[in-house]
């Protein structure tokens, strides 16, 4: 029998106020450097330098992915920001999980409804974006986690774990 393996890469979708901080950023940049080089000379220069690295961290935030990877009963997840910097999120084992099914399915309202239940989102955040949820046992209570699976990962999920995964 073969290793059941599939990753899946999902960009997040830019906060208008991530967008929003960058054009600010960028406009009062250039506003402190003309200023700096015409009415007073290097007053602003440091400003405009400051606004320009934070201009940089706002971007770097922007361009983040989410990477699920299903192997052999395990799925993780993890961040990547500007396809430089890898952070794992969480790793669920199937023993562990007790559902996995679209975020509208009736199965999840008892989740929904509890207000002990720890929720990550690590979806895409795109409102066309077809969501399902885990559900997991986290030490002594559950937690429910988010994200966008694809028809291939859904289906190597419930070969083994049929009774767990629910597909639309």
């Amino acid at each position: 029998m073969g290793i059941f393996e599939n990753t899946i890469l999902v960009n997040k979708k830019v906060s208008a106020g991530n967008l929003i901080g960058r054009i600010l950023c960028i406009i009062l940049s250039g506003f402190c450097f003309l200023i700096s080089l015409t009415i007073l000379p290097g007053l602003l220069f440091i400003p405009a330098l400051l606004f320009g690295a934070l201009y940089y961290f706002l971007y770097i935030e922007s361009k983040t992915e989410y990477e699920y990877t299903y192997i052999e009963g395990r799925l993780s997840f993890a961040k990547i920001k500007a396809k430089r910097r890898r952070k794992e999120l969480a790793k669920v084992e199937m023993e562990e999980a007790l559902l996995i099914a679209p975020s509208s399915a009736g199965e999840l309202r008892q989740y929904h409804e509890n207000g002990t239940v720890s929720r990550k989102d690590f979806s895409s955040k795109n409102a066309s974006a077809k969501t399902y949820e885990v559900v997991y046992k986290l030490g002594e209570g559950v937690a429910l986690i988010v994200f966008e699976p694809d028809r291939n990962m859904l289906e190597l999920m419930r070969s083994r774990n049929g009774h767990k995964v629910v597909i639309e």
